[in-house]
């Protein structure tokens, strides 16, 4: 799992430099201010889905099992960062919340392709 650490690494950074460099220049300021408290959530989580798909790895009879858990983990979090965020009246929640999905998908898309590759017939 290394190597999904790694990969998740890379996405963040470069989510940092489309944040940092990229939000003035081509975005006119749209990112959220909270947008890298959702990358740095987001790498954090990765760490949790990476021990699961390494559980999952270890029992292969069970990796659905896993794949589905490290998947259920990840919304059931970021459902939670989002009510926190909700309730502590963060202005403009309606674009977080937007930037949030995309955000998501980035990674929920790096997680399935990622257990696709390990879901074999036997």
């Amino acid at each position: 799992m290394k190597r999904y650490l790694v990969t998740t690494g890379v996405i963040s950074l470069l989510l940092f430099l489309i944040y940092f460099v990229f939000n003035e220049l081509l975005f006119a300021g749209y990112l959220h201010a909270h947008f890298p408290t959702l990358i740095i959530f987001f790498f954090i989580q990765s760490f949790a889905v990476a021990w699961l798909l390494n559980l999952a790895e270890k029992n292969p009879s069970n990796f659905p099992m896993f794949a589905i858990a490290s998947i259920g983990f990840r919304m059931l979090t970021g459902l939670f960062l989002l009510l926190v965020f909700y309730f502590l009246k963060v202005e403009d929640i309606v674009q977080l919340s937007y930037q949030f999905l995309g955000v998501y998908l980035v990674y929920f898309v790096f997680e399935l392709i990622v257990v696709l590759a390990n879901l074999r017939r036997n």
